[in-house]
């Protein structure tokens, strides 16, 4: 049967709890039901079946022998995971056709049944029992990797650097394992500057595949050298292509997907958009005791994949060509993607502080999300948070189990008027969060990192200085619609107007030449809609925005229909 021989420095009670999940041994049943779909054939003992770093691989179903997993985990021997007859190779790579972030290989003769990527998403789509299993399992042994830190990539630099906590970010909120060495603290970190001709001032540096070095490299830089959209290909005319994965964007290609259409979304940083930075969200239906906002987008995100939809990560549209169909999107990267409809999903980015120096401090004790990564590095000490709304309540409860002091500073005279009431009541109930009204913030101090933060009382003019390291900004939203250029109609504020709230002047500006009006959520183009945080109107709520995503999927299908 599947057995763990070992894992180092492994949390004991992960493999306790887990182990007959992600481990699971098929039935005689299933495995007939698989084997019709793939080729059955022997191998023998030292067959190496992929490789760590190998594109297009397939799925192995055991059918007699013995097979080994060998993980990777910086300066430990090989971690291996045997699987008897009945067990099978993949996590969730596997369904994105990224590369395999494990060896494996044969440990005896056997037999076996290879199955193409293709053929396993047809089996997942079809057969419920079988889909549930592989599926928990592949999701449970990406889990694994990121816990055990076994991966393609090891991470060197500092919790003082800016570029270090934008890499970590990057990495933890697309789920992909690393190693994290930090000069600072970690004695193994001196050996790999030494290995690599690299030094401390060069700090971050990325060790790809386990020969490539890339120097404070960007997010796209990272996506291509591990390998995150390989299989994503420009030249293919998409059904519709998503722009944002924040909910409403993998609302849609889920849906949009499961309902036979070809799908791609693009995304400039990482699944879950502004959600995906949140520390708990608690009034999502469905999920009584909360789900961070990175759990949510990973679920979707695997559900998206599941169904066929492709993501293509650290790929930032640039513009939209609507002026025919198939509309024309241009990437950063140079590339292009044509789709005959388009969802503009790309949401909104907090505001940034009109304060002098914030950019030498975003990443160095300016944030913009609170997460663990940015949690981790103010343990113990005092915070300030900015914002009246639910994610800035969600960052100060979560950070005041945490943190020594949060002071939550807001512009306005309470959070009544914008905050959910049970948020209202943790920061009323907690003794460390000090929440100060009509206040602003009025300078940021400091050498390389944040120092002292100074606040103004907007009714007496009075300024207190702190001496803060750490900040959160989460005030008020700018959409992300530069990248329209003009091709659809926006509100006073730079939002997408859609449906009913565009005038018979929106319609005649912007070219609509049908007879028919737009439709719910459709744009002042055909076939173009919009959903989410960057809409005009839009509510405010995780639930709103998945809600839109699925309900455009019906008008998309409603466009395409009489294309």
């Amino acid at each position: 049967m599947t057995t763990l021989q070992s894992v180092t420095n492994a949390p004991d009670d992960f493999i306790a709890e887990r182990r007959a999940q992600m481990f699971p041994k098929l039935t005689e049943a299933q495995l007939a039901r698989i084997s019709r779909l793939g080729k059955r054939r022997p191998v023998k003992a030292g067959e190496v079946l992929f490789h760590q770093g190998d594109e297009n691989v397939h799925f192995y179903v055991l059918l007699a022998g013995e097979m080994e997993i060998l993980f990777r985990r910086l300066g430990q021997p090989d971690t291996r995971v045997t699987h008897g007859p009945g067990g099978f190779t993949g996590e969730v790579s596997l369904l994105a056709g990224r590369r395999a972030l494990v060896t494996a290989q044969m440990a005896t003769d056997g037999e076996l049944v290879d199955i193409p990527t293709a053929e396993l998403r047809h089996l997942i789509v079809t057969d419920a029992e079988l889909s549930e299993v592989l599926m928990r399992a592949f999701i449970l042994r990406r889990v694994g990797l990121i816990n055990y830190h076994m991966g393609d990539a090891v991470l060197v630099g500092s919790r003082n650097n800016a570029g270090t906590l934008r890499l970590m970010e990057f990495l933890t909120r697309n789920a992909h394992p690393y190693n994290y060495l930090d000069v600072e603290q970690d004695r193994d970190a001196q050996a790999l500057l030494d290995q690599f001709h690299v030094r401390v001032e060069d700090v971050p540096f990325l060790i790809c595949r386990g020969t490539k070095i890339l120097k404070n490299p960007s997010n796209a830089e990272v996506a291509d050298c591990l390998g995150f959209n390989v299989a994503i290909d420009t030249s293919e005319v998409r059904d519709v292509v998503v722009v944002g994965a924040g909910p409403a964007g993998l609302s849609a290609a889920v849906y949009a997907a499961s309902e036979g259409l070809r799908v791609l979304v693009l995304e400039a940083n990482a699944p879950g958009g502004q959600a995906g930075s949140s520390s708990k969200i608690e009034n999502y239906l469905g999920f009584p005791t909360g789900i961070s906002g990175q759990a949510l987008a990973g679920r979707a995100f695997s559900q998206a994949e599941k169904f066929g939809a492709e993501v293509a990560i650290a790929r930032v549209a640039e513009h939209l060509d609507c002026a025919g169909t198939p509309f024309l999107i241009r990437m950063s990267n140079g590339e292009s993607i044509r789709a005959r409809s388009v969802v503009i999903a790309s949401g909104a980015r907090y505001r940034r502080l009109a304060v002098p120096n914030l950019e030498k401090f975003e990443n160095a004790g300016v944030y913009y999300g609170a997460t663990f990564v940015e949690a981790s590095v103010c343990k113990g000490k005092e915070v300030v948070v900015i914002g009246g709304a639910n994610s800035a309540g969600q960052a100060a409860v979560y950070l005041s189990g945490i943190a020594e002091k949060v002071h939550m500073l807001v512009r306005s005279g309470g959070l009544s008027e914008t905050m959910s009431r049970y948020l209202i009541r943790r920061i009323e109930e907690s003794p460390n969060i000090h929440l100060r009204t009509w206040t602003e913030v009025a300078g940021l101090e400091g050498e390389q990192t944040l120092e002292r933060v100074r606040w103004r009382d907007v009714q007496s003019g009075k300024v207190e200085e702190c001496p803060v390291r750490h900040l959160f900004s989460m005030t008020g939203a700018e959409p992300n619609t530069r990248w329209l250029d003009g091709c659809v109609v926006l509100d006073d504020k730079g939002f997408v107007k859609t449906g009913q709230d565009l005038t018979p002047a929106d319609l005649a500006s912007g070219g609509w030449p049908l007879a028919r009006p737009p439709m719910l959520l459709e744009t002042s183009r055909p076939g173009i809609f919009a959903v989410g945080d960057v809409r005009s109107g839009n509510i405010k709520r995780v639930a709103s925005a998945v809600g839109e995503g699925g309900i455009c999927v019906q008008l998309v299908h409603r466009v395409l229909g009489n294309a």
